[in-house]
């Protein structure tokens, strides 16, 4: 009887995961589809497949950024230094981004400022949940959630993306199609990555100042750079959080060693702060939304404290990629705007899973 008893126990734990992941969760989680970009190709080829499969929906995006931008002051001014980037694309983006637009705007038939502007709006216009975890056995875990004001867009174009070099995977990544930089991904064995915009209000004066300044790049941009040329956490957060960009952020990074983990938060010019795990002072995780973590988040947008929270309920002997899931699933963590969430380990990247989210809450 305790043989079958065991069974019976063994056999409701796997219906109730089963159940768990398409029930337990307040909307329905898809896998986005996945793509090799091979950087073997010339650079113009790289993108081409993805372009193709998505080119219903990707020029509509642009617009609907623009439409978005329309509500700041300063929105032409912006525009102005869009359409000056893309006129000397070559001159003002670093290989291979300036090459890699340009086969993008081929293969949709769209002027390169539109693949342009989509690829540097991205940077300054996402609000993002980020958490960075240590586990009892010393496991360094990274969770994002990534909201944008136009949703219902980019779950149709979100992806998972390999980047392989002679047929190996060198560094992996989720995006939207027709983005070429990174803001979400990992360097299976070295570090994971995201990135969550830093709200500064005026963010246009600063943003135009960073774009038409030749020393400074992209962030999206710089994070892909980082994930080609670093092996390690070290390596990674050094990087940075000292090389110039036009725009300010947090950067979450994730390593592989106990204690690899940290929040970077980033002026154009360098660091404003460096905030690292101290498992061993009881912080053995740390969350960041868009906001300053010395700072209280604002009751209008405070989905810190119920994830801090959470975590807490949880606790480091219990993590793992459900209960991991189940904060990032917490309203309001998750909101109407998620697009997507993603639950990584670079020391065992095997366990990563990406979702889109259809949270209409």
């Amino acid at each position: 009887m305790a043989r079958f008893g065991a069974v019976f126990v063994f056999l409701g734990i796997t219906i109730f995961t089963l159940f768990c992941h398409v029930s337990c969760y307040p909307d329905q989680l898809t896998v986005p589809p996945l793509y090799r970009i091979d950087l073997d190709l010339p650079e113009e080829e790289r993108w081409v497949q993805v372009a193709k499969d998505h080119k219903e929906i990707v020029p509509d995006v642009y617009s609907v950024l623009l439409s978005f931008l329309g509500k700041f002051p300063y929105a032409n001014l912006t525009i102005k230094a869009i359409e000056a980037v893309a006129a000397d694309v070559d001159n003002f983006l670093p290989k291979p981004y300036a090459g890699e637009m340009r086969g993008i705007a081929k293969a949709l038939n769209m002027n390169l400022g539109g693949i342009v502007g989509m690829n540097i709006l991205y940077d300054v216009t996402a609000f993002c949940t980020s958490i960075v975890t240590q586990d009892v056995n010393g496991q360094i875990w990274h969770s994002r959630n990534l909201d944008y004001s136009f949703v219902d867009m980019l779950r149709n174009i979100t992806i998972r993306v390999d980047f392989i070099k002679n047929n190996q995977t060198v560094y992996s990544g989720v995006t939207y199609a027709g983005y070429v930089g990174l803001i979400t991904g990992m360097k299976p064995k070295g570090f994971t990555m995201t990135l969550d915009e830093r709200d500064q209000g005026a963010w246009w004066e600063n943003f135009v100042i960073g774009l038409l300044d030749r020393r400074a790049m992209p962030i999206s941009f710089l994070m892909r750079d980082t994930f080609a040329e670093c092996s390690n956490f070290k390596e990674a957060v050094d990087k940075m959080a000292y090389t110039s960009t036009e725009a300010s952020g947090y950067v979450i990074v994730g390593g592989v060693n106990k204690g690899e983990g940290m929040i970077i938060t980033k002026g154009r010019l360098g660091p404003v702060d460096l905030w690292k795990l101290d498992p061993d002072n009881g912080r053995w995780f740390e969350v960041e939304t868009n906001y300053d973590h010395w700072v209280p988040p604002p009751a209008s947008d405070n989905r810190r404290d119920p994830a801090v929270k959470k975590m807490n309920e949880i606790g480091p002997k219990n993590i793992t990629v459900d209960s991991l899931l189940s904060v990032m699933s917490l309203p309001p963590v998750l909101n109407h705007k998620t697009t997507y969430t993603i639950i990584m380990s670079a020391a065992k990247p095997e366990l990563t899973k990406v979702w889109v989210r259809h949270y209409n809450g």
